[in-house]
């Protein structure tokens, strides 16, 4: 359901950045509130301290009614941090005009049409139009077009965006002949640092981790080429770090990367076969899709997987958005099976709201994993504090497998409530991401600001713990 639950947030979040602001502070708080304490798995189990959540409350709504439109996002953070959920997220749905961080951009004189024509020709190697595809943990999406200044400055100017701080012929970034830029981050601050342009094809802006893909005149690469750089330069890797060892680096789980890490196993499936140790990084690797490990689990496990369940909770947004989403389902010899599938979700929702649901009526299922017939002996995976959601899932099953270790320090903890999605809690100058199900591991074992323990925990004094897995294995 994990792409479903993608799709309805994309479809919410295109109608939500039309709408109009509406709220005072007080007034967004409020419906915040009410939002989170009818709509979001966690809440009875994050607010068993009756006492302390009513009075914390009391006292934020205080704060709110007193507090500047301007600086009420300061306040929200306050009230969703109270619950300690990594899936609970809100930010700005369009820019706060009296915040003395936001910078305004520069307009460029443009006619983006005549633009947009002009690129198909263009013979400039630089000029012409840019997407940002592989957007690092679910950013804004854009189209950029980039055209040289009188002063010889290329500058990045906005043509299409999903996000609504950003309008059409607005400056996104700047790229100086020495190699140095400017670039405005999603909320319109600025950051400096240096960029590459590989190939006439990708712009990497190394600082803010941001890579641009021309689309137009088309790329002098092929969309394998396209990738397999993209994977560098967000740091995705593969390579033998010794005779026997394989050291794998998956930095994120996030759905633009899934093809990235399917290419890396595929193309390496030779030394991955071979190896007699793999070493797997997922050091930062903060979350994103089960999906995007799919392809290492028959070199990984000696058996298959047992799997707890997860049960939603039927609320009014989440039959809303399954039904967005079946108007939204293309024409295809799927639709009418998919069709039919949500339909009986929606049903049982319907039936049972405000109630928590399990829509595969098991607390647990088995995950089928055929092991390679050939892999590695060893495999040891590396995590760390940061180290959160479907990458501690992915830790979780490995451990079942008989010749695997985990190395590192406590995870992050943030596996209990998932399957994020956007909510619409009245208030549409705000974007809120809440988790719609709940792990049918709670409440015997719970993970959430907890975390997932190592086999071997790395302390301080290990300061190469790449070195530490190669001596483990090979000694």
């Amino acid at each position: 359901m994990m792409k479903i639950i993608l799709s309805i947030a994309l479809i919410f979040l295109a109608n939500l950045v039309n709408a109009q602001s509406t709220c005072e502070c007080g007034e967004t708080l409020e419906r915040l509130i009410h939002k989170i304490e009818t709509e979001y798995p966690g809440f009875e189990e994050k607010t068993k301290d009756k006492i302390l959540y009513e009075s914390f409350k009391v006292q934020l709504k205080v704060e709110a009614n007193l507090t500047e439109k301007s600086a009420c996002f300061a306040m929200l953070k306050k009230y969703t941090a109270f619950f300690r959920d990594g899936h609970i997220w809100i930010n700005p749905a369009t820019a706060i005009s009296n915040s003395k961080e936001t910078v305004s951009t520069t307009l460029v004189d443009v006619d983006i049409e005549k633009f947009r024509k002009r690129s198909k020709t263009t013979a400039d190697p630089v000029d012409g139009i840019w997407k940002n595809k592989f957007e690092w943990t679910g950013g804004a999406l854009y189209e950029i077009g980039i055209t040289k200044n009188k002063a010889g400055v290329w500058i990045g100017f906005v043509m299409s965006s999903s996000s609504a701080f950003w309008k059409p012929k607005e400056t996104k970034f700047r790229l100086y002949p020495d190699g140095k830029f400017e670039f405005y981050t999603f909320d319109k601050k600025m950051k400096t640092g240096t960029y590459e342009i590989y190939n006439q094809s990708i712009v990497y802006f190394k600082e803010v981790r941001a890579v641009f893909i021309k689309e137009s005149p088309a790329s002098n690469l092929t969309q394998e080429e396209v990738k397999r750089k993209v994977g560098e330069y967000y740091g995705f890797g593969a390579k033998k770090l010794s005779d026997k060892t394989m050291l794998l680096t998956l930095p994120s789980f996030d759905y633009p990367f899934v093809e990235i890490i399917e290419d890396l196993v595929k193309n390496n499936r030779s030394q991955i076969e071979t190896c007699k140790n793999l070493i797997i990084d997922l050091r930062g690797n903060s979350g994103g899709t089960d999906n995007a490990y799919q392809l290492l689990l028959p070199y990984i496990m000696t058996n298959s997987i047992r799997n707890m369940g997860v049960e939603y909770l039927a609320t009014p947004t989440l039959v809303d958005g399954l039904k967005g989403y079946l108007k939204n389902l293309p024409e295809n010899k799927e639709r009418q099976r998919e069709m039919e599938r949500v339909g009986r979700w929606i049903s049982l929702f319907e039936e049972n709201m405000g109630k928590f649901v399990n829509l595969k009526d098991s607390t647990f299922s088995m995950q089928q994993v055929v092991p390679s017939e050939k892999s590695p002996a060893q495999v040891l995976i590396l995590i760390d504090k940061r180290v959160g959601s479907a990458a501690e899932s992915f830790t979780m099953m490995a451990k079942q497998s008989k010749k695997l270790k985990v190395a590192g320090t406590v995870s992050s903890g943030g596996l209990d409530y998932a399957a994020a999605r956007m909510f619409n809690f009245g208030c549409p100058e705000y974007l809120l991401q809440l988790p719609t199900y709940r792990s049918l591991r709670l409440p015997d074992y719970p993970i959430d600001n907890i975390g997932i323990q190592p086999d071997i925990f790395l302390d301080k004094s290990v300061q190469d713990w790449l070195q530490f897995a190669l001596a483990y294995l090979e000694q």
